[in-house]
Parts: C-alpha cells; structure tokens; sequence
C-alpha cells in the first residue's frame, strides 16, 4: 500500500467517527474540542451529579451555592470601589477589569442554570439563545456571564456537535454546533473564597434538613400496664358518665 492510499484510508476511517471534526463543502466550522452529543466526552452529567435525586437536597446545595456567589460578588464590589477611589485619588492607575470580576447580573445566569438543572439526571444543556430569552439578557451578556462564572468555578461546560438534519447516508459525520453540556464541579473549580462560603452554607442547610425529621412522639404511655390502668379509668369514667345521662333524663 503507498503512503497516498494509506492517507486516503485513514482519512475515510478517521471522517466516520463521531465527534471528529470534518472540515469540507458537507460540514459547517464547528469549535474546537467539540465532542458529538453520542459519545460519552459530550455527556458530563455521567460524572458530575449533585443532589442524590433528592429535591429537598437539592435545593439546600442550590441554596449555598448562591449565598457563596453572593459573598464572592460583594467582595469583588467593595474592591473595585476602593480602586475606583484610589484612581480618582491618583494613588491608582487602574481598575479590575470586567472580565475578571463578578456582575451583579451574573447572579440570574447562574440561577436560570441551577433552576434548569435537573437534579435526578444531572442533564443540563440549554443554548445561548434560551438563556438570554429566559433571563431577558441579551445574548453577548449571556457569553460573557458564562465566561466569569466559568473563571470563578461556578459552572464549566463541554462544546457539543450534532449530525445534521438530512445529512443521513452522505459521506463521512456532517456535523453542525448543538448547545453546550452545563456541569457544576465546586468541588475542584470554585475560588477558594467562594468554596469556603459554599461548605459553611451547605453545612447549615444539612443540618437544618436532617433536623426537619422530628421522630413522632407516641400517643400513649409505653408502659404496658400502665396502658391498661389508663384503659380501665377511662372505661370506668365512660360507664358513670352513661349513669348519670340516663338518670337525667
């Protein structure tokens, strides 16, 4: 076999496999490290689960994960005023820029993601379009949110492709972009300031979940024979109490 015929053959395989991207006349430019929505790269939810199918769960980790994103947004606030007063004071030259700090904005991003999480699945893949539709933000808003939430560890995701509608038996993947894969990993990607604040939130709202079980208190003594002597009072106040109603009468 020639090095020409060996290239074709390799190409052939190579342009059958899912995921692969295949650039050509058939094949709309997909971003790189795009994986097929089939094979397994493309499905973080195989991995990243939160919750244990539990709502209650759930929503006590839902409920820490914003208070940390809350604490994490102040504190980038109080900064960047004091940068700002320090620039107008001539003791600064600059300000943080806005991609590397939180907006107050990017809480209803983060929010629409944890809302539209399912916590039994893990499955979490709306477009671009839907978010900004959803959230009323526009769509280079929503862009740009995804990016500083990913750059604090809020929330990452993984590029997908499909094959296209009709492309069915022609040669070779013909691939287009899909929506992104969203996945929640705090545990290795979120700030150290924000994870901290996550743990102390989610600690006290566990506790508080485990407290709601209350045992039941029984209704009646748990001595046998004292039951019986409470029995045999009540039958006796029973019978007088049927007594007297007849004579009245």
């Amino acid at each position: 076999m020639t090095a020409r015929q060996f290239t074709a053959v390799a190409t052939s395989i190579v342009s059958r496999t899912l995921g692969c991207r295949k650039e050509g006349s058939g094949t709309d430019p997909v971003r790189r490290n795009s994986y097929h929505e089939a094979s397994a790269k493309a499905q973080p939810w195989r991995h990243h689960r939160h919750g244990n199918g539990n709502r209650r769960h759930w929503a006590a980790i839902k409920g820490a994960i914003l208070g940390a994103f809350d604490r994490l947004y102040r504190s980038h606030s109080i900064d960047l005023r004091q940068a700002r007063a320090d620039r107008r004071a001539g003791t600064r030259e600059d300000v943080t820029l806005a991609y590397e700090r939180l907006h107050g904005d990017d809480r209803a991003i983060l929010w629409y993601l944890l809302d539209r999480y399912n916590h039994l699945t893990g499955q979490l893949f709306p477009s671009y379009a839907t978010i900004a539709a959803e959230t009323g933000k526009s769509l280079g808003f929503v862009k740009a949110s995804l990016a500083r939430l990913k750059r604090f560890g809020f929330v990452n995701w993984v590029r997908r492709t499909k094959t296209k509608e009709g492309a069915e038996g022609n040669a070779g993947p013909q691939l287009e972009q899909t929506s992104n894969a969203y996945y929640f990993d705090w545990a290795e990607q979120l700030v150290t300031d924000a994870k901290s604040t996550f743990q102390n939130l989610l600690t006290i709202a566990m506790k508080k979940l485990r407290g709601d079980a209350k045992p039941v208190r029984p209704t009646g003594p748990s001595d046998p024979e004292l039951a019986a002597a409470l029995s045999r009072m009540s039958a006796s106040i029973d019978h007088r109490d049927a007594r007297v109603s007849s004579a009245s009468s």
